[in-house]
């Protein structure tokens, strides 16, 4: 498996399209690997986090809408072209808890598990884990 450097991921908590309101305010923290209107759910790995660590995002927010009138009313939202990565660079980019999904459609990235909740729960015991070893060791 390869290594992803010390840039986390982007992790999608919510399923259905991306909407281009929320891969907007995704894009300032990182890299998207999905473009608006694509299908996503839960686990599925949306992006590239600037920072360490996996971050928790909801590429499918939806802009509120109100009855009020506004001067920018209809502002211009832009986001960067999605990253495409073929097979080949997401084994090398992949991390070991996660997995390609590869589909007739599709080629996508996602965490071997697909819960937060547990997910959280295993990466507390992992390091618990290298923290008795360590403690073993020394």
């Amino acid at each position: 498996l390869g290594v992803a450097g010390d840039k986390g991921k982007l992790v999608s908590n919510a399923s259905g399209k991306a909407t281009l309101f929320a891969l907007t305010s995704m894009a300032e923290r990182g890299q998207l690997f999905v473009s608006p209107g694509d299908e996503v759910y839960p686990g599925m790995v949306v992006g590239e986090a600037s920072r360490a660590g996996d971050m928790e995002v909801n590429p499918v927010k939806a802009k509120a809408s109100s009855n009020m009138r506004t001067q920018a009313k209809d502002e211009k939202l832009y986001v960067p072209p999605a990253r495409k990565m073929t097979v080949e660079e997401l084994i090398a980019y992949m991390n070991e808890d996660e997995k390609i999904e590869v589909t007739p459609v599709s080629i996508r990235l996602r965490k071997a598990e697909l819960d937060s909740g547990i997910r959280s729960r295993l990466a507390r015991g992992k390091k618990s884990k290298i923290k008795a070893a360590r403690e073993k060791k020394g």
